[in-house]
């Protein structure tokens, strides 16, 4: 089972909603999918499913109906992984639901992180790595082919366990100076995690089954930029300008080149992986709707000029889906550190 985050320091880029759309296509296009929230504010949760349904069923800690439940004997040092009782969205796709509750384990996860190259601390790796042990067993259950791990803005220790359990990052992005600088505060720090974890697995841990390690190597394999919003008060001109700074900041912050030579235009960089326009008047039906842009009917809103945007929404999700899978199965079309 591959598995990917789309992840950025800067939050409101679109991750969750692309993460989202993501899932649905997917699943579309053939491959079971599972759905991980990793995220405590649990918002591609309820994306997914309706306040009735998710207060009743995945409010509690005391199963594995929801993330923060799964890993409470963990947390508590009072036990293993809750078996995940995932919740079926459509043919061949599945939510692990999210929960508020998980930013509790993100004080152990800090606190055991330094103690992870001790010899005899088993309780040190088995928090560490809880949350890849959670994705491997949530896809056994369903036999998924890939997982889409939604998380957080933060560069805390959730998401860099989060990380840790991950094959591949997809990093959405605006074109404005917040995003550039969650690329530039992003890159350093998962150098650092990536270096780290290799060190514990292959000086450290000697003489422990290296098998029950995690050994994702969370590799950049590209971004997506969504387009502006047209505002009044800003030209399209000061978008662009930062828009075409995206592929130098990228090859030097998140694939770590130093080469003096200037990225290409964002329109011919390889590392683009494609460009999401913003959905500004289809977004909020969708989410009332609880449904993918792609699905909206005119019984949602979606009427009059929304039903080209709508089918427009659907080539532009397979074709990122499609991009994607390609970067997944053949780490060397991606450009990579």
């Amino acid at each position: 089972m591959k598995r990917l985050v789309l992840f950025n320091n800067k939050g409101g880029v679109g991750k969750t909603t692309l993460s989202y759309h993501l899932a649905y296509m997917l699943a579309r296009l053939g491959h079971r999918t599972l759905v991980l929230d990793y995220d405590p504010q649990a918002n591609l949760t309820s994306m997914f499913i309706e306040d009735e349904h998710l207060f009743a069923n995945y409010a509690s800690l005391i199963d594995g109906t929801n993330v923060a439940g799964c890993l409470e004997p963990v947390r508590r040092g009072k036990g293993e992984l809750r078996s995940p009782r995932l919740v079926p969205i459509e043919g061949g796709l599945w939510l692990l639901p999210g929960h508020l509750g998980l930013g509790q384990f993100e004080q152990v996860l800090a606190e055991e992180w330094p103690k992870k190259t001790d010899t005899n601390n088993e309780r040190a790796l088995d928090v560490t790595t809880a949350l890849d042990q959670l994705c491997l067993e949530a896809g056994k259950v369903v036999d998924a082919e890939y997982a889409i791990v939604d998380v957080g803005p933060s560069l805390g220790a959730l998401n860099r366990a989060a990380l840790l359990a991950c094959d591949a990052i997809v990093f959405p992005l605006a074109p404005d100076l917040f995003s550039l600088q969650g690329l530039v505060n992003v890159g350093p720090n998962l150098e650092i995690w990536r270096s780290d974890w290799n060190y514990v697995r292959k000086e450290k841990m000697k003489g422990r089954a290296q098998e029950n390690l995690p050994h994702h190597e969370f590799r950049p394999i590209g971004y997506i930029v969504q387009q502006h919003l047209a505002r009044s008060d800003r030209p399209v001109a000061a978008y662009n300008e930062w828009a075409q700074k995206i592929p130098d900041t990228y090859r030097k912050h998140i694939l770590l080149d130093k080469s003096p030579e200037m990225a290409p235009d964002l329109e011919k960089d390889s590392n683009c992986i494609g460009t999401v326009k913003h959905y500004a008047s289809l977004i909020p039906l969708a989410q009332q709707a609880r449904k993918p842009v792609f699905d909206l009917k005119h019984a949602d809103g979606a009427g009059g000029g929304h039903v080209l945007s709508v089918r427009r929404s659907q080539q532009l999700f397979e074709g990122l889906c499609q991009s994607i899978l390609v970067r997944l199965e053949n780490p060397s079309s991606a450009i990579a550190s």
